[in-house]
C-alpha cells in the first residue's frame, strides 16, 4: 500500500496535469458540440466496460478488502468458525474447510454481484454528470467557453512560473 502513495506522491504533477489537460480538451469538444447547433438529448453512457472474469489474486484483493474485512473485524466470524469447528468439534480439517467454502462464496458473490454493481453505479453517475454537463452547456455555452479560457489561462501562467524558475536555476549554476 505504502508504494502505491509513494508512486501517487511522486508523479503528483503529472497526473493532475493529465488530468487538466484531459478536462481541457473535453470543454473543447463539449464547446464545438454545441457550437455546431445539435440540440441536447440526454444520452446514456456506460464509460466503465463490465470486466472479464478477474484473476483470482484480483478477485481476492477486492472480496478481503469489502465483505472479507467485515466479516473478519466486525462479525468475527472466523473466530466463531474456530471455537465451532476446533473447541466444540475438535476438528482442524473441518475448520479448514469451512473457511474454504466460505471464502470461494465471497469470491463468487463479489464477482458476479458486488462488481458488477459497483460498474452499474459509477456509469450512472457519470453518465448523470455528463448530461448535466452538457445540459450546462447547451443552456450557457458562455460557461464553457469561460471555463475553457480560466484553464489556459491557468496552464500558460504555471508553464511561464516553471519556465521563469528554469531560467533562474540555469543562471545560478
Amino acid at each position: 500500500m505504502n508504494r502505491y502513495y509513494n508512486f501517487f506522491q511522486e508523479n503528483k504533477r503529472e497526473i493532475i496535469r493529465s488530468a487538466i489537460i484531459s478536462l481541457v480538451i473535453t470543454i473543447a469538444f463539449s464547446l464545438w458540440y454545441f457550437i455546431t447547433g445539435k440540440s441536447f438529448e440526454w444520452h446514456p453512457i456506460t464509460p466503465i466496460s463490465q470486466p472479464d472474469l478477474l484473476s483470482r489474486e484480483v478477485l481476492s484483493y477486492i472480496a478481503f478488502a469489502t465483505i472479507g474485512a467485515f466479516l473478519y473485524y466486525v462479525v468475527r466470524l472466523w473466530q466463531i468458525l474456530k471455537f465451532i469447528c476446533k473447541d466444540i468439534l475438535n476438528s482442524w480439517p473441518l475448520y479448514n474447510l469451512v473457511k474454504k467454502i466460505v471464502w470461494i462464496i465471497l469470491l463468487v458473490f463479489t464477482q458476479f454481484y458486488l462488481v458488477p454493481t459497483a460498474v452499474n453505479w459509477s456509469n450512472h453517475i457519470i453518465s448523470f454528470f455528463y448530461n448535466i454537463w452538457f445540459l450546462i452547456l447547451y443552456v450557457y455555452p458562455i460557461v464553457g467557453i469561460l471555463i475553457l479560457s480560466f484553464f489556459i489561462v491557468i496552464l500558460f501562467l504555471k508553464r511561464s512560473q516553471v519556465i521563469a524558475i528554469f531560467d533562474n536555476k540555469m543562471k545560478q549554476s
